[in-house]
């Protein structure tokens, strides 16, 4: 490579000679700065896209079957927990019956006492008037006997008073025993009536368990449905967090296609407006590798295409240099600038302004030396670049 003679003078021919040191050293240095924009430039393909979309799509598949797996653990707890909230409801219906019950059982206790009482009462009462009968009776019988024997023509009377009183002592014996036998039916009665309501009070106690235990079993099962949907709504969260990532990694492959600058010959921008006066000779003696551009003074240089700064600094014989790697192994020079404010990593856009011309020597004033390069290989921007 000859060291860029960027004037636009006519030369006589001369004799081959070999490239200078200068020369050497310009080449050197433009491989190892489009080197380092492979490095720098070197943006993800779109075959690494579509295995990022693969990737994805594989953990967007687990995901949906992670969230159907939830689902179908959500509905066998909720029908779970249907069918214990129904034993609940049978649970408090039962205790509420049986507490109804043992209320009417008490009610029939506190009677059944009520009764007892009174006989007990009519019992003692009997028993006293019975005890009164006899302490009344005995002397008259005794009396009866001391007469009947004296004067027998008294025993006829005094077998009637015997009969009279015998028939009230068997009346008040009659009487004991009804009410002996009814305060034992009342007895017998209310050791049932208390049996029956310590069963009832016992089933209650059973019942109380029952439903707590029930209850207790319903808030494991609210909790482990909250756990569950709680999972699920993270498990959302990260579908639409994957669904988002692989449209935006099918977008860079839409845009990777639509930007390939290789599919762009003839449509790129030109990176100034103004006034060719280098022409692209690469055989030319002294050859120019891009075109030379005379601009007016503080006219923006802008990039051709998408890309991204790899190069942004002084280089010999340049000036100040930016180079943008556009993808596919092409890259483009903008040369001779004044200002050049992008950092190198920087992303640019079609037509964004990447610096402003500085004094270009060929043009005697402003102006851009550009070129356009291919696995570092200077091609014809002319062909490249719109016509017009």
């Amino acid at each position: 490579m000859r060291p860029l003679d960027l004037g636009c003078k006519k030369h006589h021919p001369q004799p081959m000679r070999s490239p200078s040191p200068r020369s050497i050293v310009h080449f050197c240095g433009l491989c190892l700065i489009m080197l380092a924009g492979l490095i720098l430039g070197a943006g993800p393909s779109s075959a690494s896209l579509e295995e990022e979309v693969a990737r994805k799509n594989k953990e967007l598949a687990e995901q949906k079957r992670q969230i159907q797996a939830l689902t179908d653990e959500e509905r066998r707890l909720h029908k779970n927990l249907v069918q214990l909230e129904t034993s609940v409801q049978e649970a408090t219906a039962t205790l509420q019956r049986q507490e109804t019950e043992l209320t009417q059982l008490r009610a029939k206790q506190v009677e059944t006492a009520k009764h007892l009482n009174l006989l007990l009462a009519e019992r003692e009462k009997t028993g006293r008037q019975l005890e009164e009968l006899l302490q009344t009776l005995w002397p008259i019988y005794l009396k009866a006997r001391e007469e009947g024997v004296a004067a027998p023509e008294q025993w006829s009377l005094n077998d009637r008073k015997g009969e009279w009183l015998a028939s009230m002592y068997r009346e008040a014996q009659r009487i004991r025993g009804d009410i002996e036998r009814q305060t034992q039916e009342v007895a017998d009665q209310q050791s049932a009536l208390d049996q029956i309501a310590a069963n009832v009070a016992a089933q209650m106690e059973n019942a109380k368990a029952t439903r707590t235990d029930l209850e207790k079993k319903k808030k494991q099962y609210d909790s482990q449905i909250k756990e569950v949907r709680s999972q699920k709504v993270q498990s959302e969260r990260e579908i639409r967090n994957l669904l988002g990532t692989i449209a935006s990694l099918r977008h860079q492959i839409s845009l990777q296609a639509s930007r390939q600058i290789s599919k762009l010959q003839g449509q790129l921008s030109w990176p100034a407006k103004g006034r060719t006066i280098v022409p692209f000779a690469p055989d030319a003696k002294p050859g120019s590798n891009g075109i030379g551009l005379s601009l007016t003074p503080g006219a923006p240089v802008r990039s051709i295409s998408w890309g991204k700064v790899v190069h942004n600094d002084q280089l010999r014989g340049f000036g100040q240099v930016v180079i943008v790697f556009h993808g596919e192994d092409y890259y483009s020079l903008y040369a001779f600038l004044s200002d050049a404010p992008l950092p190198v990593g920087k992303e640019v856009e079609r037509g964004q302004q990447i610096g402003v011309c500085g004094y270009y020597p060929p043009a005697k004033g402003d102006g851009l030396y550009f070129e356009l390069r291919f696995k570092q290989k200077a091609i014809n921007p002319l062909k490249w670049l719109q016509s017009g």
